[in-house]
Protein backbone atom coordinates (compact mmCIF):
# COMPACT_ATOMS: atom_id res chain seq x y z
CA UNK A 1 0.00 0.00 0.00
CA UNK A 2 1.07 3.55 -0.70
CA UNK A 3 -0.62 6.62 0.71
CA UNK A 4 -0.67 10.25 -0.33
CA UNK A 5 -1.63 12.87 2.24
CA UNK A 6 -2.83 16.33 1.20
CA UNK A 7 -2.47 18.89 3.96
CA UNK A 8 -5.05 21.62 3.30
CA UNK A 9 -4.40 23.50 6.52
CA UNK A 10 -4.79 26.81 4.64
CA UNK A 11 -8.37 25.84 3.74
CA UNK A 12 -10.00 28.65 5.80
CA UNK A 13 -7.86 31.22 3.98
CA UNK A 14 -8.18 29.60 0.52
CA UNK A 15 -11.97 29.48 0.67
CA UNK A 16 -11.98 33.21 1.42
CA UNK A 17 -9.38 34.24 -1.17
CA UNK A 18 -10.97 32.38 -4.07
CA UNK A 19 -14.25 34.17 -3.38
CA UNK A 20 -12.69 37.64 -3.35
CA UNK A 21 -11.48 39.97 -6.08
CA UNK A 22 -9.10 42.09 -4.00
CA UNK A 23 -5.77 43.22 -5.38
CA UNK A 24 -2.98 40.66 -4.79
CA UNK A 25 -1.21 43.07 -2.42
CA UNK A 26 -4.21 43.51 -0.11
CA UNK A 27 -3.61 42.04 3.39
CA UNK A 28 -6.33 39.49 4.20
CA UNK A 29 -6.72 37.58 7.47
CA UNK A 30 -9.23 35.00 8.65
CA UNK A 31 -10.17 35.35 12.30
CA UNK A 32 -11.67 32.99 14.84
CA UNK A 33 -12.81 34.20 18.27
CA UNK A 34 -11.35 37.67 17.53
CA UNK A 35 -7.88 36.27 16.88
CA UNK A 36 -5.97 35.89 13.61
CA UNK A 37 -5.88 32.28 12.54
CA UNK A 38 -4.69 32.50 8.92
CA UNK A 39 -3.19 35.32 6.87
CA UNK A 40 -2.04 35.76 3.29
CA UNK A 41 1.43 36.78 2.12
CA UNK A 42 0.64 40.50 2.11
CA UNK A 43 -0.50 40.28 5.74
CA UNK A 44 2.65 38.41 6.73
CA UNK A 45 4.77 41.08 5.03
CA UNK A 46 2.93 43.71 7.11
CA UNK A 47 4.04 41.95 10.33
CA UNK A 48 0.75 40.18 11.07
CA UNK A 49 1.05 36.64 12.41
CA UNK A 50 -1.29 33.85 13.46
CA UNK A 51 -2.42 34.11 17.07
CA UNK A 52 -2.38 37.90 17.07
CA UNK A 53 -5.48 39.72 18.28
CA UNK A 54 -7.66 41.37 15.69
CA UNK A 55 -7.02 44.81 17.22
CA UNK A 56 -3.25 44.41 16.96
CA UNK A 57 -3.57 43.30 13.36
CA UNK A 58 -5.58 46.44 12.55
CA UNK A 59 -2.85 48.57 14.09
CA UNK A 60 -0.26 47.13 11.68
CA UNK A 61 -2.19 47.69 8.44
CA UNK A 62 -4.88 50.21 7.63
CA UNK A 63 -5.81 48.30 4.42
CA UNK A 64 -6.37 45.06 6.30
CA UNK A 65 -9.34 42.92 5.21
CA UNK A 66 -10.70 40.87 8.12
CA UNK A 67 -12.97 37.91 7.33
CA UNK A 68 -14.46 35.59 9.97
CA UNK A 69 -13.99 31.87 9.48
CA UNK A 70 -16.75 30.20 7.42
CA UNK A 71 -16.84 26.43 8.19
CA UNK A 72 -19.57 25.74 5.60
CA UNK A 73 -17.39 27.04 2.76
CA UNK A 74 -14.43 25.03 4.07
CA UNK A 75 -16.45 21.81 3.97
CA UNK A 76 -17.62 22.61 0.46
CA UNK A 77 -14.04 23.19 -0.69
CA UNK A 78 -12.92 19.96 0.99
CA UNK A 79 -15.66 18.03 -0.84
CA UNK A 80 -14.59 19.62 -4.14
CA UNK A 81 -11.03 18.39 -3.57
CA UNK A 82 -12.32 14.92 -2.59
CA UNK A 83 -14.38 14.66 -5.79
CA UNK A 84 -11.32 15.55 -7.86
CA UNK A 85 -9.21 13.01 -5.94
CA UNK A 86 -11.65 10.24 -6.92
CA UNK A 87 -10.18 10.46 -10.41
CA UNK A 88 -7.01 8.80 -9.09
CA UNK A 89 -8.36 6.27 -6.58
CA UNK A 90 -11.73 5.24 -5.12
CA UNK A 91 -10.18 5.14 -1.65
CA UNK A 92 -10.26 8.75 -0.45
CA UNK A 93 -10.64 9.57 3.25
CA UNK A 94 -11.57 13.00 4.59
CA UNK A 95 -9.52 14.60 7.35
CA UNK A 96 -10.49 17.77 9.26
CA UNK A 97 -8.13 19.80 7.07
CA UNK A 98 -7.00 17.50 4.31
CA UNK A 99 -7.32 14.22 2.41
CA UNK A 100 -5.78 10.76 2.51
CA UNK A 101 -5.53 8.74 -0.73
CA UNK A 102 -4.56 5.08 -1.09
CA UNK A 103 -2.87 5.17 -4.51
CA UNK A 104 -0.94 1.90 -4.45
CA UNK A 105 -3.19 0.28 -7.09
CA UNK A 106 -3.18 3.38 -9.34
CA UNK A 107 0.53 3.87 -9.94
CA UNK A 108 0.72 1.78 -13.12
CA UNK A 109 -2.31 3.50 -14.65
CA UNK A 110 -0.75 6.95 -14.16
CA UNK A 111 2.83 5.95 -15.04
CA UNK A 112 4.24 6.22 -11.55
CA UNK A 113 3.97 8.36 -8.45
CA UNK A 114 5.46 11.53 -9.95
CA UNK A 115 2.98 11.64 -12.84
CA UNK A 116 0.04 10.88 -10.56
CA UNK A 117 1.05 13.51 -8.01
CA UNK A 118 1.63 16.14 -10.72
CA UNK A 119 -1.89 15.70 -12.12
CA UNK A 120 -3.43 15.57 -8.65
CA UNK A 121 -1.72 18.74 -7.45
CA UNK A 122 -2.48 20.61 -10.69
CA UNK A 123 -6.19 19.95 -10.17
CA UNK A 124 -6.01 21.06 -6.54
CA UNK A 125 -4.39 24.31 -7.68
CA UNK A 126 -7.12 24.81 -10.31
CA UNK A 127 -9.65 24.52 -7.49
CA UNK A 128 -7.97 27.51 -5.86
CA UNK A 129 -6.49 25.55 -2.94
CA UNK A 130 -2.99 25.36 -1.49
CA UNK A 131 -1.65 22.02 -0.36
CA UNK A 132 1.37 20.39 1.19
CA UNK A 133 1.70 16.72 0.34
CA UNK A 134 3.68 13.66 1.30
CA UNK A 135 3.75 9.97 0.49
CA UNK A 136 4.41 7.00 2.78
CA UNK A 137 3.55 3.29 3.21
CA UNK A 138 1.04 4.07 6.00
CA UNK A 139 -1.70 6.66 6.13
CA UNK A 140 -0.68 8.09 9.49
CA UNK A 141 2.94 8.40 8.40
CA UNK A 142 1.94 10.22 5.24
CA UNK A 143 -0.28 12.58 7.23
CA UNK A 144 2.45 13.39 9.76
CA UNK A 145 4.98 14.02 6.98
CA UNK A 146 2.56 16.37 5.24
CA UNK A 147 2.06 18.26 8.50
CA UNK A 148 5.79 18.53 9.20
CA UNK A 149 6.99 19.24 5.64
CA UNK A 150 10.15 17.19 6.18
CA UNK A 151 12.13 15.42 3.47
CA UNK A 152 10.66 11.97 2.85
CA UNK A 153 11.93 10.96 -0.60
CA UNK A 154 14.33 8.02 -1.08
CA UNK A 155 14.04 6.92 2.56
CA UNK A 156 12.58 3.91 4.33
CA UNK A 157 9.74 4.35 6.81
CA UNK A 158 11.80 4.71 10.03
CA UNK A 159 14.10 7.24 8.33
CA UNK A 160 11.09 9.23 7.13
CA UNK A 161 9.45 9.41 10.55
CA UNK A 162 12.47 9.92 12.81
CA UNK A 163 12.96 13.71 12.21
CA UNK A 164 9.25 14.66 12.46
CA UNK A 165 8.74 17.37 15.09
CA UNK A 166 6.35 16.49 17.89
CA UNK A 167 4.34 19.64 17.16
CA UNK A 168 3.05 17.87 14.01
CA UNK A 169 1.43 15.12 16.12
CA UNK A 170 -1.98 16.17 17.44
CA UNK A 171 -1.88 13.74 20.38
CA UNK A 172 1.52 15.16 21.48
CA UNK A 173 0.64 18.86 21.43
CA UNK A 174 -0.93 18.98 24.92
CA UNK A 175 2.32 17.53 26.31
CA UNK A 176 4.88 19.52 24.32
CA UNK A 177 6.20 21.43 27.33
CA UNK A 178 6.83 18.22 29.25
CA UNK A 179 8.36 16.39 26.29
CA UNK A 180 10.71 19.23 25.34
CA UNK A 181 11.64 19.57 29.02
CA UNK A 182 13.05 16.04 29.02
CA UNK A 183 14.88 16.61 25.72
CA UNK A 184 12.40 14.83 23.43
CA UNK A 185 11.81 16.87 20.27
CA UNK A 186 11.21 14.40 17.43
CA UNK A 187 9.16 11.28 16.77
CA UNK A 188 12.30 9.16 16.54
CA UNK A 189 13.36 10.23 20.05
CA UNK A 190 9.85 9.63 21.40
CA UNK A 191 9.76 6.10 20.01
CA UNK A 192 12.95 5.22 21.90
CA UNK A 193 11.26 5.94 25.22
CA UNK A 194 9.66 3.07 27.21
CA UNK A 195 6.17 2.30 25.90
CA UNK A 196 4.73 1.81 29.35
CA UNK A 197 6.00 5.20 30.42
CA UNK A 198 4.53 6.92 27.33
CA UNK A 199 1.11 5.33 27.94
CA UNK A 200 1.17 6.20 31.64
CA UNK A 201 2.32 9.82 31.35
CA UNK A 202 0.87 10.91 27.97
CA UNK A 203 -2.02 8.53 27.33
CA UNK A 204 -2.74 5.68 24.95
CA UNK A 205 -3.72 7.99 22.06
CA UNK A 206 -0.13 9.11 21.57
CA UNK A 207 1.13 5.53 21.72
CA UNK A 208 -1.47 4.37 19.18
CA UNK A 209 -0.52 7.21 16.84
CA UNK A 210 3.09 6.04 16.93
CA UNK A 211 2.06 2.43 16.26
CA UNK A 212 -0.18 3.41 13.32
CA UNK A 213 2.57 5.56 11.82
CA UNK A 214 5.07 2.69 11.87
CA UNK A 215 2.53 0.12 10.66
CA UNK A 216 2.34 -1.77 13.96
CA UNK A 217 -1.42 -1.18 14.30
CA UNK A 218 -4.08 -1.52 11.61
CA UNK A 219 -5.81 1.63 10.45
CA UNK A 220 -9.52 1.96 9.70
CA UNK A 221 -10.83 4.69 7.41
CA UNK A 222 -14.24 5.88 6.33
CA UNK A 223 -14.15 6.37 2.57
CA UNK A 224 -15.62 9.38 0.86
CA UNK A 225 -18.63 8.45 -1.30
CA UNK A 226 -19.58 10.36 -4.44
CA UNK A 227 -23.25 11.40 -4.71
CA UNK A 228 -25.62 9.38 -6.90
CA UNK A 229 -26.12 12.21 -9.40
CA UNK A 230 -24.08 15.25 -10.35
CA UNK A 231 -25.82 18.61 -10.08
CA UNK A 232 -23.40 21.12 -8.50
CA UNK A 233 -23.99 24.82 -8.01
CA UNK A 234 -21.23 27.41 -7.64
CA UNK A 235 -21.69 30.98 -6.47
CA UNK A 236 -19.41 33.45 -8.21
CA UNK A 237 -17.38 35.99 -6.19
CA UNK A 238 -18.79 38.88 -8.22
CA UNK A 239 -21.16 39.56 -11.09
CA UNK A 240 -19.60 38.48 -14.39
CA UNK A 241 -20.46 40.33 -17.59
CA UNK A 242 -18.15 38.53 -20.06
CA UNK A 243 -18.04 34.83 -20.87
CA UNK A 244 -14.23 34.69 -20.77
CA UNK A 245 -14.32 35.15 -17.00
CA UNK A 246 -16.74 32.23 -16.57
CA UNK A 247 -14.31 29.57 -17.76
CA UNK A 248 -12.16 29.52 -14.60
CA UNK A 249 -15.19 28.90 -12.39
CA UNK A 250 -16.58 26.34 -14.84
CA UNK A 251 -13.23 24.54 -14.77
CA UNK A 252 -13.70 23.96 -11.03
CA UNK A 253 -17.03 22.28 -11.76
CA UNK A 254 -15.56 20.16 -14.58
CA UNK A 255 -12.78 18.85 -12.32
CA UNK A 256 -15.37 17.71 -9.81
CA UNK A 257 -17.38 16.10 -12.60
CA UNK A 258 -14.31 14.19 -13.77
CA UNK A 259 -13.72 12.67 -10.34
CA UNK A 260 -17.42 11.85 -10.01
CA UNK A 261 -17.40 10.03 -13.34
CA UNK A 262 -14.35 7.98 -12.38
CA UNK A 263 -15.98 7.01 -9.10
CA UNK A 264 -19.03 5.73 -11.00
CA UNK A 265 -16.94 4.10 -13.80
CA UNK A 266 -18.81 6.25 -16.29
CA UNK A 267 -18.37 8.87 -18.98
CA UNK A 268 -20.49 11.79 -20.06
CA UNK A 269 -22.40 12.13 -23.34
CA UNK A 270 -24.17 15.40 -22.59
CA UNK A 271 -23.71 18.13 -19.98
CA UNK A 272 -25.46 21.43 -19.38
CA UNK A 273 -23.88 24.47 -17.76
CA UNK A 274 -26.59 26.79 -16.45
CA UNK A 275 -25.69 30.47 -16.22
CA UNK A 276 -27.85 32.10 -13.55
CA UNK A 277 -28.24 35.81 -14.22
CA UNK A 278 -28.61 38.69 -11.84
CA UNK A 279 -32.30 39.54 -11.27
CA UNK A 280 -33.61 42.90 -12.44
CA UNK A 281 -36.68 44.95 -11.68
CA UNK A 282 -38.37 43.89 -14.87
CA UNK A 283 -37.65 40.18 -14.54
CA UNK A 284 -36.79 37.77 -11.76
CA UNK A 285 -34.06 35.16 -11.88
CA UNK A 286 -33.21 34.06 -15.42
CA UNK A 287 -30.90 31.30 -16.58
CA UNK A 288 -29.13 30.46 -19.82
CA UNK A 289 -28.39 26.79 -20.59
CA UNK A 290 -25.15 25.91 -22.39
CA UNK A 291 -25.50 22.30 -23.55
CA UNK A 292 -22.63 20.24 -24.93
CA UNK A 293 -23.36 17.05 -26.86
CA UNK A 294 -20.42 14.67 -27.34
CA UNK A 295 -19.97 12.38 -30.34
CA UNK A 296 -18.37 9.80 -28.05
CA UNK A 297 -18.64 9.66 -24.27
CA UNK A 298 -15.67 11.23 -22.45
CA UNK A 299 -14.44 12.15 -18.99
CA UNK A 300 -11.30 14.04 -19.97
CA UNK A 301 -11.36 17.42 -18.15
CA UNK A 302 -9.09 19.11 -20.72
CA UNK A 303 -11.30 18.01 -23.61
CA UNK A 304 -14.48 19.12 -21.83
CA UNK A 305 -12.85 22.46 -20.97
CA UNK A 306 -11.89 22.98 -24.61
CA UNK A 307 -15.45 22.31 -25.80
CA UNK A 308 -16.89 24.61 -23.16
CA UNK A 309 -14.44 27.38 -24.11
CA UNK A 310 -15.59 27.17 -27.74
CA UNK A 311 -19.25 27.35 -26.75
CA UNK A 312 -18.83 30.23 -24.31
CA UNK A 313 -16.83 32.14 -26.90
CA UNK A 314 -19.91 32.21 -29.18
CA UNK A 315 -22.34 33.24 -26.41
CA UNK A 316 -23.62 36.75 -25.68
CA UNK A 317 -24.83 37.21 -22.10
CA UNK A 318 -28.31 38.67 -21.66
CA UNK A 319 -27.40 39.89 -18.15
CA UNK A 320 -24.52 39.56 -15.63
CA UNK A 321 -24.00 36.05 -14.25
CA UNK A 322 -23.92 35.48 -10.48
CA UNK A 323 -24.03 31.65 -10.22
CA UNK A 324 -23.21 28.54 -12.24
CA UNK A 325 -24.72 25.07 -12.17
CA UNK A 326 -23.22 22.06 -13.93
CA UNK A 327 -25.51 19.11 -14.54
CA UNK A 328 -24.70 15.68 -15.98
CA UNK A 329 -27.53 15.00 -18.43
CA UNK A 330 -26.51 11.73 -20.10
CA UNK A 331 -24.14 9.38 -18.30
CA UNK A 332 -22.99 6.10 -19.86
CA UNK A 333 -21.03 3.22 -18.38
CA UNK A 334 -17.42 3.15 -19.53
CA UNK A 335 -15.06 0.18 -19.61
CA UNK A 336 -11.55 0.47 -18.25
CA UNK A 337 -9.07 2.00 -20.75
CA UNK A 338 -7.10 -0.43 -22.91
CA UNK A 339 -3.35 0.19 -23.02
CA UNK A 340 -2.56 -0.42 -26.69
CA UNK A 341 0.76 -0.33 -28.52
CA UNK A 342 -0.62 0.61 -31.93
CA UNK A 343 -3.61 2.76 -32.82
CA UNK A 344 -6.81 0.72 -33.05
CA UNK A 345 -9.99 1.55 -35.00
CA UNK A 346 -11.62 2.51 -31.70
CA UNK A 347 -8.91 5.04 -30.84
CA UNK A 348 -8.98 6.49 -34.37
CA UNK A 349 -12.76 6.84 -34.17
CA UNK A 350 -12.36 8.66 -30.85
CA UNK A 351 -9.95 11.14 -32.47
CA UNK A 352 -12.41 11.89 -35.29
CA UNK A 353 -15.21 12.22 -32.75
CA UNK A 354 -13.26 14.80 -30.76
CA UNK A 355 -12.61 16.80 -33.92
CA UNK A 356 -16.35 16.78 -34.68
CA UNK A 357 -17.19 17.88 -31.13
CA UNK A 358 -14.78 20.79 -31.34
CA UNK A 359 -16.13 21.90 -34.72
CA UNK A 360 -19.70 21.75 -33.43
CA UNK A 361 -18.80 23.71 -30.30
CA UNK A 362 -17.20 26.45 -32.40
CA UNK A 363 -19.52 26.53 -35.44
CA UNK A 364 -22.77 25.21 -34.00
CA UNK A 365 -24.47 21.81 -34.22
CA UNK A 366 -26.14 22.55 -37.57
CA UNK A 367 -22.88 23.50 -39.27
CA UNK A 368 -21.39 19.97 -39.13
CA UNK A 369 -23.59 17.66 -41.17
CA UNK A 370 -23.74 14.14 -42.55
CA UNK A 371 -25.57 12.35 -45.36
CA UNK A 372 -28.44 10.08 -44.36
CA UNK A 373 -30.20 7.59 -46.63
CA UNK A 374 -33.97 7.84 -47.06
CA UNK A 375 -36.55 5.42 -48.39
CA UNK A 376 -36.88 6.89 -51.87
CA UNK A 377 -35.73 5.12 -55.05
CA UNK A 378 -35.07 8.36 -56.91
CA UNK A 379 -31.30 8.90 -56.58
CA UNK A 380 -31.51 12.67 -56.11
CA UNK A 381 -33.91 12.16 -53.18
CA UNK A 382 -32.47 9.02 -51.61
CA UNK A 383 -30.23 10.99 -49.25
CA UNK A 384 -30.44 14.20 -47.29
CA UNK A 385 -28.14 16.30 -45.14
CA UNK A 386 -28.70 16.38 -41.38
CA UNK A 387 -26.72 17.43 -38.26
CA UNK A 388 -24.07 14.86 -37.46
CA UNK A 389 -25.20 14.14 -33.89
CA UNK A 390 -28.93 14.31 -34.61
CA UNK A 391 -30.83 11.37 -33.17
CA UNK A 392 -33.76 10.59 -35.35
CA UNK A 393 -36.97 9.03 -34.11
CA UNK A 394 -38.57 5.91 -35.54
CA UNK A 395 -40.65 6.27 -38.64
CA UNK A 396 -38.61 9.05 -40.28
CA UNK A 397 -37.71 6.81 -43.22
CA UNK A 398 -33.98 6.54 -42.54
CA UNK A 399 -32.59 3.39 -44.15
CA UNK A 400 -29.27 1.60 -44.21
CA UNK A 401 -29.06 1.05 -47.97
CA UNK A 402 -26.20 -0.75 -49.73
CA UNK A 403 -23.83 1.45 -51.68
CA UNK A 404 -23.26 -1.12 -54.46
CA UNK A 405 -24.06 0.04 -58.00
CA UNK A 406 -24.36 3.64 -56.85
CA UNK A 407 -21.78 6.30 -57.78
CA UNK A 408 -19.97 8.30 -55.13
CA UNK A 409 -20.33 11.48 -57.21
CA UNK A 410 -23.89 12.37 -58.15
CA UNK A 411 -24.52 15.42 -60.31
CA UNK A 412 -26.87 18.04 -58.90
CA UNK A 413 -28.72 18.15 -62.23
CA UNK A 414 -28.56 15.30 -64.81
CA UNK A 415 -26.54 16.27 -67.89
CA UNK A 416 -28.21 15.61 -71.28
CA UNK A 417 -26.10 13.44 -73.61
CA UNK A 418 -25.96 13.43 -77.38
CA UNK A 419 -26.24 10.19 -79.36
CA UNK A 420 -24.03 9.07 -82.21
CA UNK A 421 -24.91 5.99 -84.21
CA UNK A 422 -27.67 5.27 -81.69
CA UNK A 423 -25.18 5.26 -78.77
CA UNK A 424 -24.96 7.79 -75.92
CA UNK A 425 -21.83 9.90 -76.24
CA UNK A 426 -19.66 11.52 -73.48
CA UNK A 427 -16.10 12.34 -74.60
CA UNK A 428 -16.41 9.16 -76.66
CA UNK A 429 -19.09 6.60 -77.51
CA UNK A 430 -20.28 4.81 -74.36
CA UNK A 431 -20.41 1.05 -73.92
CA UNK A 432 -23.18 -0.25 -71.67
CA UNK A 433 -21.76 -2.67 -69.08
CA UNK A 434 -24.71 -3.31 -66.77
CA UNK A 435 -28.40 -2.54 -66.64
CA UNK A 436 -31.05 -1.61 -67.00
CA UNK A 437 -32.11 -0.79 -63.44
CA UNK A 438 -35.67 0.43 -63.76
CA UNK A 439 -36.96 3.15 -61.43
CA UNK A 440 -40.62 4.15 -61.37
CA UNK A 441 -41.27 6.39 -58.37
CA UNK A 442 -42.53 9.79 -57.27
CA UNK A 443 -46.14 9.70 -58.46
CA UNK A 444 -47.32 10.91 -55.01
CA UNK A 445 -45.46 14.24 -55.02
CA UNK A 446 -45.82 15.23 -58.71
CA UNK A 447 -42.18 14.40 -59.43
CA UNK A 448 -42.68 11.18 -61.37
CA UNK A 449 -39.45 9.48 -62.43
CA UNK A 450 -39.58 6.81 -65.18
CA UNK A 451 -35.97 5.87 -65.89
CA UNK A 452 -33.77 2.98 -66.93
CA UNK A 453 -30.28 3.28 -65.37
CA UNK A 454 -27.11 1.76 -66.89
CA UNK A 455 -23.44 1.56 -65.95
CA UNK A 456 -21.45 2.69 -68.99
CA UNK A 457 -17.77 3.01 -69.91
CA UNK A 458 -16.08 5.38 -72.32
CA UNK A 459 -12.80 4.98 -74.19
CA UNK A 460 -10.90 6.50 -71.22
CA UNK A 461 -12.19 3.61 -69.07
CA UNK A 462 -14.23 5.99 -66.91
CA UNK A 463 -17.34 4.42 -65.40
CA UNK A 464 -20.47 6.53 -65.70
CA UNK A 465 -24.00 6.21 -64.36
CA UNK A 466 -26.46 7.13 -67.12
CA UNK A 467 -30.17 6.74 -67.62
CA UNK A 468 -32.70 6.82 -70.43
CA UNK A 469 -36.12 8.34 -70.00
CA UNK A 470 -38.97 5.93 -70.64
CA UNK A 471 -42.18 6.63 -72.45
CA UNK A 472 -44.57 8.63 -70.28
CA UNK A 473 -41.84 10.89 -68.95
CA UNK A 474 -41.53 14.60 -69.63
CA UNK A 475 -38.86 14.47 -72.34
CA UNK A 476 -36.71 11.76 -73.84
CA UNK A 477 -33.11 10.81 -74.47
CA UNK A 478 -30.01 9.89 -72.47
CA UNK A 479 -28.68 11.67 -69.38
CA UNK A 480 -25.50 11.48 -67.30
CA UNK A 481 -26.29 11.33 -63.57
CA UNK A 482 -23.06 10.36 -61.83
CA UNK A 483 -19.44 9.13 -61.87
CA UNK A 484 -17.99 6.05 -60.22
CA UNK A 485 -14.69 6.59 -58.41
Amino acid sequence: MLWIALNLSQLPLDTVLRCRLDEPGTPVVVTQHKRVGWCNRAALDAGIAAGMSEANAWSLSAQLQVVPRIPEQEQQALHEAALWALRFTPQVALQPDGLLLDVGASLTLFNGLDQLAAQLLAGIADLGLQTQWACAPTATAAWLLAQDDSDWRDKNLPEMLAPIALAAIAAARPHLATLTGIGCHTLGQLRQMPRAGIARRFGNDLLRTIDRAYGDEAEVHGWFTAPACFDVRLELPARVEHTDALLFAARRLLLQLTGWLHAHHSAISSITLWLHHEPTRQRDHRSTPVTIQLASASRDPDHLTLLLRERLGQLALMAPVIELTLRADQVTALAAPNQELFASPASQTESVGRLVERLQSRLGADAVRQLAFYADHRPERSHQSQPLLQRRARGTGVLSLPLAARPAWLLQQPLPLITRQHKPFYQSPLTLLAGPERIESGWWDDALALRDYFIAENELFALLWIFRLRSGSHGSGWFLHGFFG
